[in-house]
């Protein structure tokens, strides 16, 4: 069920579009020609010229339909994407109209339409090991023909993306069954198998299918991989704890060094850059001090959050201390040429995030404080401005400061003073 969209700006129109239908439109309309246009020109709209929608032609996000709307979607999660094509239809959008629509219809839908929301960030379903380079599947001989418990110990310390797969192998290398599979439910099971429940205490880890089983056996090996699976979450969470910022939900100061550290040698190997920006919320202990710990502990929460509707797929927010932040943008961009200058896609997303945190609202403090909060930052980038973590880290933290010194409430990008 939809609800009406109050329309609330402009049209942002990317592509080819009819001069006819533009010239139609009753709300004021601003034309590009690229995807990277339109996500640079929502990306620097302010809070007295926002976009109601972004109308794309479908010959500019090809061959990457479903990336190109993700980054519009990360720019601004509240827009409503529109694609105007000439008969297919794309399930990422939130509007998908024909090529020759008219400027009433496409408003119509618009208007009755509502934008989709971003995943919410879950840690259990991000491969931390592959973010951090903290495995070596190297270390892991699959030699199915000989497999045993300490294979399995193995692929838990070196490769947890290959432990159901042991543990598959190590049921077809013990038992004589014709098939044998894990699968999430009965229903994903062939027909002519028997199921097995895969619980270990209150956990559910899907059924153990098997043709060829007797049922004593297949309940017995399924309490076995039960067990073996109940301790691969519960080392995969241990691990996420270990990252992760409790109050938050962020990454943690472990966490920023370690994946710093990491997308440093990645971005040195493909001549790519890597961009960190520190920041801290302005006189913070005023909100404790007036509202209570609990509405400054909902502020860090909100903050958090403001930051992932801004940030691409690739990018990590981290807590680093009490009122401290940091952002490490590793999203994939093309490889720098030599001689060019910082990358501007950055910037971009840090000016927008600043603006919008300065109008932000957070309930606990209640209506009297909306729009009061203010930050302090400092963005430093590869390889311009440091070869290594703590270069990099010295050179943020030291425009951070810069932005203290100017008065707080601003974000430093160039040169520090010296």
């Amino acid at each position: 069920m939809t609800s009406e969209r109050h329309t609330r700006g402009s049209y942002l129109f990317a592509g080819d579009f009819d001069d006819a239908l533009i010239t139609c439109m009753e709300q004021p309309v601003k034309r590009v020609n690229t995807i990277f246009d339109a996500i640079g020109e929502l990306a620097t709209s302010t809070s007295a010229d926002l976009v109601d929608a972004v109308v794309l032609d479908e010959s500019i996000i090809e061959p990457h339909p479903i990336a190109s709307i993700d980054s519009l979607r990360r720019v601004d999660p509240t827009v409503v994407i529109v694609v105007a094509s000439k008969n297919k239809t794309h399930k990422q959008a939130d509007v998908n109209i024909p090529k020759d629509t008219t400027a009433a219809r496409l408003c119509s839908a618009v208007a009755n339409s509502q934008s989709q929301p971003i995943e919410d960030f879950q840690p259990n379903k991000i491969d931390l090991d592959a973010i951090l380079g903290i495995t070596d599947e190297t270390k892991v001989v699959r030699d199915t023909s000989a497999l045993g418990d300490v294979d399995l110990v193995r692929a838990l310390m070196h490769a947890p993306a290959q432990f159901r797969e042991t543990l598959v192998d190590l049921l077809k290398q013990q038992t004589d069954w014709i098939f044998c599979a894990i699968v999430d439910d009965h229903t994903c099971a062939p027909k002519t198998a028997q199921v097995a429940p895969l619980r270990y205490g209150h956990e559910e880890h899907g059924v153990l299918a098997a043709i060829g089983a007797t049922s004593d056996d297949l309940t017995r090996w399924a309490r076995w991989a039960a067990c073996w699976l109940d301790l691969s979450r519960r080392q995969q969470h241990l691990k996420i704890l270990a990252y992760q910022d409790e109050l938050s939900g962020a990454w943690n100061r472990r966490f920023l060094r370690t994946c710093l550290s990491r997308e440093l040698k990645i971005a040195k190997d493909s001549r790519r850059h890597l961009t960190v920006m520190l920041f801290d919320i302005d006189d913070f202990k005023h909100y404790n001090d007036k509202w209570g710990h609990d509405a400054g502990d909902e502020i860090i929460r909100e903050l958090v959050k403001l930051l992932r509707t801004i940030i691409r797929k690739g990018d990590h927010v981290c807590r680093i201390g009490g009122d401290e932040f940091a952002v490490l943008f590793c999203d994939p961009e093309p490889p720098r040429e030599p001689g060019s200058n910082h990358p501007t896609t950055i910037e971009i997303l840090a000016k927008r995030f600043h603006e919008q945190v300065c109008q932000a609202r957070f309930p606990k403090l209640g209506i009297e404080a909306s729009g009061i909060l203010s930050i302090s930052g400092g963005l430093a980038t590869f390889p311009w401005d440091g070869m290594d973590v703590e270069a990099l880290l010295l050179k943020a933290d030291q425009r951070l400061l810069q932005s203290k010194r100017q008065g707080k409430n601003s974000i430093t990008i160039g040169q520090t003073e010296e």
